[in-house]
């Protein structure tokens, strides 16, 4: 259903393209990342009819987790909006002359609207967040049983073809351990989720975005760093950030699988180790440097804007990021971890359940 959804989206955008004038490859971009958006908002609502009861918090618990962030939200928008009237009218211009008694009451008269506003919004973005996973979890229950079948292999592979090199480089797995003595130690199902179960995966999505928001907005070849381009490459980075959990949260499955391979059993050279550390340290930081000397002036002359705007972005990836982690650990992760250790019971990799 989001293949149909999503290549729907992607040709219409590419179909429209053409016809928009002064339209760029942002512009592209941005509606295809749109279409995708409203294509896991769509397949979100079936994704959370099938895994409701599998939820691990209470659905009362969770309504009124998204009630209080719309009343939160609610307040910090009318103030925000109350004291730009009142401290910065040139932003906010109103017909008439507003006392601060009338202001406040205008602003307890928005409050219900804005809050069922925020409400409907919450949900929508609980329900995307609820595409995005039941996506990538469908992929995981495909990809990852072939990708530990391929792992458990590679040693015995003479010649290595493309798909396995690509393997070994992905899971930085050294020549010198024996990949036959792949296993799995499934930890028990989860029962609850924790603080610290969320924070690693969202601190990783956090720190991707951080590192994404960086390197392209300080790349000259990306845009040439004017208010209106950085305006337009964080706004395309928001709408980016839906997909950042394809990025990280399919790491913590093989965590929840315990799949590792036994110690060492070929000699492994101090040499190689330091080559490949050092050249990957050098030309990371060495790129970093650069583009950092490059955009670092034209990116002071619009600093206002570029904070502005990364900051935006940084505020929507925590939320968005934030989400879509308690979704998949909620709801999915304890069906997944117990599907791909079902189909991998009678292959050559070791299963050992937990005791």
């Amino acid at each position: 259903m989001f293949a149909v959804m999503g290549g729907i989206s992607v040709a219409g955008s590419a179909v429209t393209y053409p016809f928009v004038e002064g339209a760029t490859i942002y512009d592209l971009l941005s509606i295809i990342l749109s279409g995708l958006t409203a294509s896991f908002l769509i397949v979100g609502i079936p994704a959370y009819y099938w895994n409701r009861k599998s939820s691990l918090t209470p659905r009362r618990r969770i309504l009124k987790w998204m009630a209080m962030s719309s009343i939160i939200i609610t307040a910090v928008f009318l103030i925000v909006l109350i004291l730009s009237t009142i401290y910065a009218p040139d932003l906010i211009q109103l017909d008439e002359n507003y006392s601060t008694g009338d202001l406040f009451l205008i602003g307890l008269v928005l409050s219900i609207p804005l809050f069922v506003v925020f409400l409907i919004v919450c949900m929508a973005a609980f329900l995307v967040a609820f595409g995005v996973i039941g996506v990538m979890s469908a992929l995981e229950r495909m990809i990852v049983p072939w990708a530990l079948k391929q792992i458990s292999r590679l040693s015995e592979v003479e010649k290595p073809s493309l798909v396995d090199r690509a393997i070994r480089w992905m899971f930085d797995i050294p020549s010198v351990l024996e990949t036959r003595t792949l296993s799995l130690h499934p930890a028990k199902p989860r029962t609850w989720i924790s603080r610290s179960d969320l924070r690693a995966p969202v601190l990783w999505q956090l720190l991707f975005g951080f590192v994404l928001g960086i390197y392209i907005s300080f790349n000259p070849f990306m845009s040439d760093r004017s208010p209106t381009a950085l305006l337009g490459l964080f706004s395309l980075l928001t709408s980016a950030s839906v997909l950042f959990p394809f990025m990280i949260l399919p790491w913590f499955l093989f965590r929840r699988l315990g799949a590792g391979i036994k110690g060492q059993a070929k000699q492994f050279t101090l040499y190689s180790g330091i080559r490949s550390r050092v050249f990957q340290s050098y030309f990371a930081v060495g790129t970093i440097l650069i583009l950092f000397r490059l955009s670092l002036q034209e990116i002071a002359v619009a600093f206002e804007t570029y904070f502005v705007g990364f900051a935006a972005f940084m505020i929507v990836l925590s939320g968005s990021s934030f989400l879509s982690t308690f979704v998949y650990f909620n709801y999915f992760e304890n069906g997944l971890a117990e599907d791909v250790t079902d189909d991998l019971r009678e292959t050559e990799v070791e299963v050992v359940d937990s005791s």
